[in-house]
């Protein structure tokens, strides 16, 4: 499945963020830094954005707030995120 990280560079966003992508993907996420995130989702990053944000008036700033596609990955972070993402990447869509 599809991973994207999402990211605000407001820290007064971060929880209210946070508590979205909790409430949202709660077994489809996980936090990596202030204001980042991993999120696992079959859709687009338009869409996922649209799961974020559904309503008309944004409560965040949400012209701070960024979805990047993963295409790739590399570096040195902790065992229990490259395991995360390993185990998303090879998990099927169900339909």
């Amino acid at each position: 499945m599809p991973i994207f990280t999402v990211s605000t560079k407001h820290p007064e966003n971060d929880d209210p963020l946070k508590d979205r992508i909790i409430s949202r993907f709660p077994e489809d996420h996980y936090e990596f830094g202030r204001g980042q995130w991993l999120v696992s989702y079959s859709g687009t990053a338009q869409e996922l954005f649209g799961k974020l944000f559904p309503e008309a008036e944004f409560p965040l700033p949400a012209k701070g707030v960024t979805i990047f596609g993963m295409a790739g990955y590399y570096g040195m972070a902790s065992r229990d995120m490259w395991d995360w993402v390993a185990n998303k990447l090879t998990a099927k869509v169900a339909i």
